[in-house]
């Protein structure tokens, strides 16, 4: 008799726990957009196999705001480059109703970093559209993605893509020089406003206000690729960020510069401070977060990430990183910084292919490190955390 009573109860419990969540349904799930959301095919195939240009930029970020507008937003930032390109940014939210811890991610500020606006845009489609990625990363987080930071840079670098290098010195310096020829490397950006007749350009991650120039006792000269301005946001990619991040104020948790880097073998996972080697009071917290994400995005040939404050490798004044740190107020900032084949040949798409697989799943691991270190949506059972 007290076992039916049981059965009776746990079924009377089960009937109305189902007729609550009809009349009831949980509000993420009606208003998330996830009932309208298609989920493509999960496979390992990148779905942006060439270098994405400021072109395919700006149709695919429409084709997502169109195609997904209760989840998916494309602001354009102001003001525009010297060249008359907006910077972009893409804002995923699961749901408009709540505000949810922010994740800035921002790309390709370096003239070289030509994978970055394809990892930027990868990660997005995994977000919107992997049902892998929904639950853990995009229903729990507001997201804002800049996958182009220079989209001047990338457009001079890639125009110049089959020339024969050159030193970039000579290249500025010598008119002559410039035929049929490319720099060998290019940091900046093409700002040409208070320029000499050869030099032109600024390095917009030498350009942010927060201790511009601590890291040098002169100025370098106009035709350097580490020229960082005439003064604190003179670029005016630099500008569109700051205006775009400081209206964003205090949603913002965890920030991601995601970099290149351009020496084999040498493939870093940093945070601030660059500008000093003082270390920051969360110091601990970032290194272990840092190391984390290391483990978990273990690279290709079996290596880790190397680890650790930005300054400890070379100080680099005016930087994104030390800006989100120092000025805006975001507790958790790293540079990432894969290896990245200078100039990569267009067609070759298995160097595009790594850069980009080695990107997202650091990112990703770097949010997972982060919930793991606050131990959001984790449950343990016999001693094991189990996240959910």
């Amino acid at each position: 008799m007290l076992l039916q009573i049981k059965v009776y109860l746990i079924t009377v419990m089960y009937i109305f726990g189902a007729l609550f969540m009809v009349l009831f349904p949980p509000r993420n799930y009606e208003q998330s957009g996830a009932k309208r959301r298609t989920v493509r095919s999960l496979s390992a195939d990148l779905k942006y196999t060439q270098y994405v240009d400021y072109k395919t930029l700006l149709e695919e970020t429409k084709r997502i705001a169109g195609d997904d507008k209760a989840v998916a937003q494309a602001v354009y930032l102001k003001p525009t480059t010297f060249e008359n390109r907006s910077l972009i940014a893409l804002e995923l939210h699961s749901d408009r109703q709540s505000k949810k811890p922010g994740i800035l991610v921002v790309g390709a500020l370096n003239g070289m970093a030509w994978g970055a606006p394809n990892a930027i845009l990868e990660l997005a489609d995994k977000l919107l559209y992997d049902s892998n990625y929904q639950t853990p990363f995009f229903n729990d987080y507001d997201w804002y993605l800049i996958p182009m930071g220079n989209p001047d840079g990338l457009h001079f670098t890639q125009s110049l893509r089959d020339s024969r290098p050159v030193d970039p010195l000579i290249w500025s310096r010598n008119m002559t020089a410039r035929n049929k020829a490319r720099p060998s490397h290019w940091h900046k950006n093409v700002d040409k406003e208070n320029a000499n007749e050869t030099c032109f350009g600024t390095n917009v991650n030498r350009n942010f206000a927060y201790h511009w120039q601590d890291d040098v006792h002169r100025t370098p000269e106009r035709c350097s690729q580490f020229f960082p301005g005439v003064k604190p946001f003179s670029a005016r990619e630099a500008q569109a960020i700051r205006k775009y991040v400081d209206g964003l104020g205090q949603m913002i948790h965890l920030a991601i510069h995601l970099h290149a880097s351009f020496v084999p073998k040498k493939e870093f996972i940093l945070y601030p401070w660059r500008y000093s080697t003082r270390q920051q009071s969360n110091y601990h917290k970032l290194q272990d977060i840092g190391e984390y994400t290391a483990r978990q995005s273990r690279l290709t040939d079996g290596r880790l990430y190397e680890v650790h404050q930005s300054s400890n490798d070379v100080r680099v004044a005016g930087s994104l990183s030390d800006y989100l740190s120092g000025v805006v107020g975001v507790d958790l900032v790293f540079l990432i910084k894969p290896y990245h084949q200078p100039f990569p040949n267009s067609t070759d798409f298995s160097i595009l292919d790594t850069y980009v697989k080695k990107s997202v799943s650091t990112m990703l691991s770097v949010v997972r490190g982060w919930r793991s270190s606050t131990r959001q949506n984790t449950l343990s059972f016999f001693g094991r955390d189990v996240e959910f």
